[in-house]
């Protein structure tokens, strides 16, 4: 009959214990990063006769699934990748958005009207004044788009040295997470949901990975250790290894030529000519062609932002001072006449900007710093590849109008260097004129790798930015579907549901008071033995 009391006083303290359990859970419905909490009970050690000792109140767990958790963290990190992209990619296509009045295909078409207007009437003043205007217009819309690109750039490079210190700080809060989980010397529960919600942000910017098998808490990323041994932290940063544009020419070209004081190269500098005269003070007269060239090149103030020099192989060597997409150049080297043609060696300039930890490259697979780090890289960027189109297209403006006109009017070989001569107007002739008008019919223009002419191209890198808005769109709602339907089931199991709580309440409160009728009842027997 005493063991009823003891068995009585487990199941009341188990009621009691699972009530506040209950009590907490509903406290808590709204709390960001709460994750229900579960009893756990089992029957206590039967002592004799197989009748049982009671309950005990084993431990209270978190109502998650590791499972569920890692493949949520893993296609959310892979939402933020097409979000982070979708944001460049819309923004970008806001800017060359046009209507029927604005944009600038309507001013490359102004263009076109101005040059047959000024064609009808070749003397009238306001037709040339119109035509200038135009031609400035072309020039300023060009490179207006080209600076939007490059504040897009700036602004993405902005934003990923902010993000990267967000994901430092984000690591460095979960080691202090890990840090008051080893003091306490039990997984405090309470922790585990701090540090489960600091690691869904944090997949956010980058993939993770986290190694529970162990007594040891390890997050990597990109497959690299940034967490390790529960406390030890290596930070991540930003890696920039831009290549500098450098144009090699064979040794070859050079090997029956030899100039003497007062003769001339000929180098096209971003479509500007110039012509650079050995001088009689030069050491190098007598010497190869190459060897002069390099002298004239690195003495010529017009070549500030450049190096010449000769490789092992005697072969000629321009390379650019800056490195990256800033330092691209456009040159051509005549000598008597003959174009020289750079050589396999030669390297485009480029701009690499990846993650690192210490010496350790990451190669993010998903999060939204893969999105940043793609769109600052020339080989992965879809701005870049529109600012070369740009620059495509500049540069085969200014070699279709100059070619068809004995006066040249615009000069550069990109947008930046991009510039329109409008002294020249009054020197063209009718036939310049006539020339001038037929370039907008002409559909078999070289721009870049393409034969087209001038309107279809820049319609058709609308078409492309169009396109990528559209096809990045249709991945992050495909993704985003499979995100909310992971979101779904791993809430069902994770969240509380107030309607489930009041039941278990009930039943908790019934079980206390059928406890208490035990002790109650055990109690009346003992009072009547006692009275015999």
């Amino acid at each position: 009959m005493i063991n009823s009391l003891y068995i009585g006083r487990s199941g009341l303290d188990t009621a009691k214990y699972s009530v506040d359990v209950t009590s907490n859970n509903i406290a808590n419905e709204n709390t960001e990063g709460y994750i229900k909490r579960t009893v756990n009970t089992s029957e206590l050690t039967t002592l004799e006769d197989d009748i049982g000792n009671g309950v005990s109140f084993d431990s209270v767990t978190r109502s998650t699934s590791v499972y569920l958790y890692d493949k949520l963290v893993s296609q959310d990190s892979l939402s933020s990748y097409y979000e982070a992209e979708d944001s460049i990619l819309s923004n970008v296509e806001m800017m060359f958005s046009e209507t029927e009045n604005t944009g600038f295909s309507s001013t490359l078409s102004n263009y076109f009207d101005s040059v047959e207007t000024l064609r009808g009437d070749p003397t009238n003043l306001i037709y040339k004044n119109d035509f200038s205007s135009q031609s400035g217009f072309v020039v300023d819309g060009i490179q207006s788009l080209n600076e939007n690109l490059n504040e897009t750039i700036t602004s993405t490079r902005a934003q990923l040295e902010d993000d990267v210190k967000t994901v430092n700080n984000i690591l460095e809060q979960i080691v202090s997470l890990n840090e008051q989980i080893l003091q306490s010397n039990t997984e405090s529960i309470d922790l585990l949901d701090k540090r489960d919600a600091l690691e869904k942000k944090l997949s956010n910017y980058v993939d993770i990975e986290i190694n529970r098998t162990s007594s040891t808490y390890n997050l990597k990323v990109s497959g690299v250790n940034v967490i390790f041994n529960n406390t030890n932290l290596h930070e991540i940063s930003v890696k920039e290894e831009n290549i500098a544009q450098k144009d090699v020419y064979d040794s070859s070209d050079f090997s029956s030529l030899n100039f003497s004081t007062g003769d001339k190269v000929s180098l096209v500098l971003n479509n500007t000519e110039i012509e650079l005269e050995i001088p009689s003070t030069n050491t190098l007269v007598g010497t190869t062609a190459n060897e002069q060239i390099v002298y004239a090149i690195n003495h010529s103030s017009k070549f500030m932002d450049y190096t010449a020099s000769l490789d092992t192989s005697n072969n000629l060597v321009i390379t650019s001072n800056t490195e990256g997409e800033e330092g691209k150049f456009d040159i051509a080297i005549s000598v008597n006449g003959t174009e020289l043609t750079m050589n396999s060696n030669s390297v485009e300039a480029e701009n690499n900007v990846s993650l690192a930890v210490y010496n350790n490259d990451l190669n993010l697979s998903s999060g939204s710093l893969k999105a940043l780090t793609e769109e600052l890289t020339s080989s992965t960027s879809n701005i870049y590849e529109y600012k070369n189109s740009l620059d495509d297209f500049a540069k085969a403006f200014v070699e279709q109008v100059n070619s068809n006109s004995a006066t040249p009017l615009f000069y550069g070989s990109s947008v930046d260097s991009l510039s329109f001569i409008s002294d020249n107007v009054n020197s063209l002739t009718n036939d310049d004129l006539e020339n001038l008008a037929q370039i907008q019919w002409n559909d078999d223009i070289t721009i870049g790798d393409s034969e087209t002419s001038f309107t279809k191209f820049y319609q058709s890198l609308l078409v492309t930015i169009s396109s990528n808005v559209e096809d990045n769109s249709f991945k992050l709602e495909s993704q985003d579907a499979v995100v909310n339907a992971l979101e779904t089931t791993y809430n069902n199991l994770t969240k509380v549901d107030p309607d489930t709580e009041m039941i278990n309440l009930l039943q908790y409160q019934a079980a206390y008071e059928a406890n208490a009728k035990v002790i109650s009842t055990v109690d009346e027997m003992l009072q009547t033995l006692l009275n015999m």
